[in-house]
């Protein structure tokens, strides 16, 4: 017998029940509104611990190979460090460069503009010019850049996300070292969390079962988004772009923002072959990103991550919108990671489990739905559960936590 066919009705307090759900809704309203004060100090934390999620691979595959557990450590920080310093420096040089041609672009994109608009009023649609040079303040963009607040308002931006920590350099060095500590307490872990089942505190198994998925999906987005990196460079080298460096890195860093990182990444560098070359390379460089990002997100990514990690598109986006909204751009980034845990913990609540299923993917198969990480048909007293993960973290290797 199925849960979802039909059940005797029971009796349910509804007012007591209401009750429950306001004092649960102004429970989270309070939650939300202090993680939006605290941002400052969570996001660092957050962050380091996603790194250190994504990076214990190498350092348990080091202590597999005999490494002791320092040199384990120190390599792989070193790697990280590296990597990060790399794309950091690389990134910034690119950027001083492309905003000292900002000028010349924003002119050659008035001239473009202004061009379609006279072809617009010349096959009949009056007015087109006056509208975009209305729309458009030219000569108010150009003074805007000239004068430096575009950097000065990229740094305030930043300087804002990261409050009293300062600097996006300050900021990395706090979040390399407690990713560093928490590499260095990973070891020993689920012996941890079960003794403090045991002593009478709270069961964390549920997010020990999720650990697995959500390395395995960094790694698998780390992949498509470097991949996304490379193919958006060889695009814009071969259209003869000038700046086909950063709109790689671009590209590789954006798409880690799900739904709209990607679209926003191929945005500079569409404007780029449209001053530089004209219409009909702008559209192709579009189609050309587009491609790239269909294929890899349509068939490569859903190949290598399987059927484990189902929550809906819609639950996606929203997430997105989210953590924007909740820790601004910087939250947007690890929207999907985030949405993750919380799935996780709702999987294990006996009264929240219905709504880690309402946010599971669903399939339609020969008319059946199905929902990506459940199982519909049920016998008589079961209740659905099992929630983003299939086995528990490590399952058939030599344990090592």
């Amino acid at each position: 017998m199925s849960m979802f066919e039909d059940q005797p009705d029971k009796q349910v307090d509804w007012g007591q029940r209401g009750s429950q759900v306001v004092l649960t809704l102004a429970s989270l309203f309070i939650v939300l509104a202090g993680m939006k004060i605290a941002a400052n100090l969570l996001l660092p934390v957050v962050y380091a611990f996603f790194l250190a999620v994504l990076s214990y691979p190498m350092v348990r595959f080091l202590r597999r190979k005999r490494w002791p557990t320092p040199l384990a450590l120190g390599l792989t920080m070193f790697m990280n460090l590296a990597v990060l310093a790399g794309l950091i420096t690389l990134a910034v040089r690119l950027c001083i460069s492309f905003y000292g041609d900002l000028p010349r672009y924003v002119k050659g994109l008035a001239a473009k503009i202004g061009e379609m608009a006279m072809w617009l009023e010349q096959q009949g649609l009056a007015g087109a010019k006056a509208e975009t040079d209305r729309f458009f303040d030219w000569n108010n963009m150009i003074d805007w850049i000239t004068r430096g607040n575009v950097m000065s308002s990229l740094g305030a931006m930043l300087g804002s996300t990261f409050g009293v920590l300062g600097t996006v350099f300050a900021g990395l060095v706090i979040i390399l070292l407690l990713m560093m500590f928490i590499l260095m307490e990973a070891q020993g872990t689920r012996r941890r969390l079960l003794a403090v089942k045991l002593s009478g505190g709270p069961d964390f198994t549920g997010l020990l079962r999720s650990a697995d998925d959500i390395q395995k999906y960094l790694g698998v987005k780390t992949l498509i988004s470097a991949l996304t990196g490379v193919l958006a460079g060889v695009l814009c080298w071969f259209f003869d772009l000038q700046y086909p460096l950063l709109w790689a890195i671009l590209a590789f860093v954006f798409n880690f923002v799900p739904a709209v990182g990607s679209t926003a990444a191929s945005l500079p560098a569409i404007a780029e072959a449209f001053v530089q070359h004209g219409p009909a390379h702008a559209a192709v460089v579009a189609i050309g990103y587009g491609g790239i990002n269909f294929c890899l997100d349509n068939f490569v990514q859903p190949h290598l991550l399987g059927n484990r990690f189902g929550i809906s598109p819609l639950v996606v986006i929203l997430s997105v919108i989210f953590w924007g909204w909740l820790w601004g751009p910087l939250g947007m980034f690890l929207a999907v990671p985030l949405t993750m845990v919380i799935k996780v913990i709702l999987d294990n609540s006996e009264e929240f489990r219905w709504l880690s299923v309402a946010m599971a993917k669903k399939k339609v198969r020969r008319g059946e739905v199905e929902v990506a990480g459940y199982d519909l048909h049920l016998a008589e007293g079961e209740t659905i559960g099992s929630g983003a993960a299939t086995e528990m973290p490590g399952m058939g290797k030599r344990p090592d936590s």
